[in-house]
């Protein structure tokens, strides 16, 4: 008599139908069993994939944020230049009147970003391991689980007598089973681009504030010495 069995999964239910009058030999036992532990690493990488992303989209916004608030630094460290006489201001005619700038306000504000800026280091460092181990374990033909896994129910199709599941609904779970894989593939290999991206984004972070830092080391000196000679 033929069965259907239907073993839920969250990668997607996995439906066969069994000959109940036909005892399972080992070869068949050993490929559905291998056969389920596919859908189970491909789960597995889907989920690990699904967190991943929202780590980096997390840094992502940092990076913005922190981009952001640099802008806002380098215009009052421009105003400070061209008063302490380091560079002269840009488009000075557009401002009218007086421009008042809290020294005070102003380093709090840097020292705010650059410890900021050392949280975000320390996401990113772990973000890096892990997305170098996920590209180290990538298996041959850019596959994410390991290929012999493709193979498993090879041994089945050709002694489909000697088997107790029918092999039209293996073959058909098994084309469902490589769509869901492939669409976890595609994720997989979005989630590597993106980290790439995010990195690069990073890296001019800190290549461009690194800059506006030095900037703001100079005129640290400067204001010291100045209020040293005015005996302040």
């Amino acid at each position: 008599m033929i069965k259907k069995i239907v073993k839920e999964h969250p990668l997607k239910d996995i439906a066969l139908d069994f000959d109940d009058e036909i005892t399972p030999l080992p070869f068949e036992q050993k490929a559905l069993t291998s056969y389920y532990e596919a859908h189970d690493k491909t789960w597995e990488i889907k989920v690990h994939v699904s967190g991943i992303e929202n780590e980096l989209k997390v840094v992502d916004d940092i990076i913005a944020d922190l981009s952001f608030r640099r802008l806002g630094i380098e215009q009052e460290l421009e105003i400070l230049e061209d008063w302490l006489g380091v560079t002269e201001l840009e488009d000075k005619e557009l401002f009218d009147g007086e421009i008042t700038i809290d020294i005070g306000a102003f380093f709090s504000v840097c020292d705010k970003h650059n410890v900021d800026l050392q949280d975000l280091y320390e996401k990113v460092v772990h973000l890096t391991a892990i997305y170098n181990r996920d590209i180290e374990n990538i298996f041959e033909d850019d596959a994410v689980i390991d290929p012999e896994y493709f193979n498993a129910l090879d041994e089945i199709y050709p002694r489909y007598e000697e088997a107790s599941v029918h092999t039209v609904s293996l073959d058909d779970d098994h084309q469902a089973f490589l769509e869901a894989y492939g669409k976890v593939e595609d994720l997989f290999f979005h989630y590597t681009e993106l980290a790439r991206e995010i990195f690069d984004k990073y890296k001019g972070l800190v290549e461009t504030t690194q800059i506006i830092y030095r900037r703001v080391e100079v005129i640290d000196k400067l204001l010291r010495d100045k209020l040293k000679r005015e005996g302040k």
